[in-house]
């Protein structure tokens, strides 16, 4: 009887989904806002004795990678591990079927083509369970938000957000040695090898290059985004999830991605 004022999402939108998910995750229940705040206050705090990790952790300085997408990272966010949501269920939403249109045909309907595919999409991806200790051994977590962009615009090369991510792994683990990232996190699937095919079915050509995705690895990317707008206080981290995806009907026209990564500060 103690959930019968409870209001529950009743209907089948992705956020709704999401947010379900997150209402049933221990993880999702156990936190209050006002303890999320004293958690980001806290790493905020510990950043702040890393002088060096600090300055690599800024837009200043990512945007000074050798990439041409690295200056269209908008913004940055220190979240703390233990509040991401991790949930199977998630990696199972990878599998929800949508319209997608690749050159004059009708389309198809169907879930997303990396899954059981590409090495580093469910089910090749680590397990949730696994992924969840991997966030209890970081002691930050560094989110970072792609600007708004036409799909299909920039460079065209989708093998940029994973060099981004790589280059900047390196010099974290040069700072602070070997395994201090515990974990580095996409947006969709891996072409950390592009222009060279995934060797698909689980078999990585280059396991050091290997990114697996944020929601393939079991993360709430809608929660993760409402957590970094409210402690941070910029709204703007919020994603509206696109519908229509791919049609000449898509709204919004213009999407953002989200990356991350699960950092060991201290030894």
């Amino acid at each position: 009887m103690a959930n019968k004022n409870k209001k529950y999402l009743s209907n089948y939108s992705i956020e709704n989904i999401a947010q379900s998910i997150v209402q049933d995750n221990p993880t999702g229940k156990k936190f209050s806002p006002e303890d999320k705040k004293r958690l980001y206050e806290e790493r905020l705090k510990l950043l702040d004795e890393f002088p060096q990790l600090k300055a690599l952790l800024s837009l200043n300085h990512i945007h000074s990678l050798p990439s041409p997408r690295a200056k269209s990272i908008g913004r940055l966010a220190i979240i703390p591990p233990e509040i991401i949501v991790v949930d199977s269920r998630i990696q199972d939403m990878c599998s929800l079927p949508f319209w997608t249109y690749y050159g004059s045909g009708e389309g198809s309907f169907g879930r997303c083509a990396g899954v059981g595919t590409f090495s580093c999409c469910p089910p090749f991806a680590p397990k949730a369970e696994k992924v969840q200790e991997m966030l209890n051994g970081a002691d930050i977590f560094l989110a970072f938000q792609f600007k708004p962009m036409i799909i299909g615009s920039g460079s065209g090369d989708p093998g940029e957000q994973f060099r981004i991510i790589n280059k900047l792994t390196d010099e974290i683990n040069a700072l602070l040695g070997d395994g201090a990232v515990v974990q580095k996190f996409g947006g969709g699937p891996c072409f950390a090898c592009f222009p060279e095919a995934c060797l698909c079915e689980g078999k990585c050509q280059a396991p050091q290059l290997r990114v697996h995705s944020l929601e393939g690895m079991g993360i709430c990317v809608d929660q993760l985004s409402k957590d970094a707008a409210f402690l941070t206080g910029d709204e703007k981290w919020k994603i509206t999830w696109i519908k229509g995806f791919g049609t000449d009907d898509q709204t919004p026209k213009k999407a953002k991605g989200n990356l991350g990564l699960a950092i060991k500060v201290k030894p």
